[in-house]
């Protein structure tokens, strides 16, 4: 398993399970068959950015860092500039095309971003597919985009 699917997969542990130690990790990735050490699991938390909040089980467990508006803003629009292609809006769909393996991130950040005004988001692997709550809000978020070509 590569560096990066293992990041996303102990990024989906964190929000399933109340980890506390980093043997937890290495015994629950194991599980999945996806065999680390603990310095492999060490190298991940500093990547990761992995910090410590009390758990409601007592202790102490490991959690992702909170991400501010402005944190997210900030890297929306730092991939828009490298990978943007182009957007299409209809009715309260929108359709944003990004260079190929872009899209999955983009449309993490836009669910953050802009979750008020959207009902659903669904992406592949260049194309991230936004559905809107009202029509006003597709032909904002189009304008949004635009910004970026």
């Amino acid at each position: 398993m590569r560096k990066k699917e293992r990041h996303r997969l102990i990024t989906r542990l964190l929000t399933e399970k109340n980890i506390q130690k980093q043997e937890d990790f290495v015994d629950l990735l194991k599980s999945r068959g996806v065999v680390v050490t603990q310095a492999t699991i060490s190298r991940d938390i500093k990547e990761l950015k992995l910090i410590k909040v009390p758990s409601q089980e007592g202790g102490y467990r490991y959690s992702l860092p909170a991400e501010t508006a402005e944190d997210v803003g900030a890297k929306l629009e730092k991939m828009l500039k490298d990978a943007f292609v182009s957007v299409d809006q209809m009715e309260k769909f929108v359709v944003l095309k990004t260079l190929p393996g872009n899209a999955s991130a983009i449309a993490n950040l836009i669910e953050k971003r802009f979750q008020d005004n959207l009902f659903s988001v669904l992406n592949d692997d260049d194309t991230v597919l936004m559905i809107t709550r009202t029509e006003t809000a597709a032909q904002d978020l189009r304008r949004e985009f635009l910004r970026f070509l």
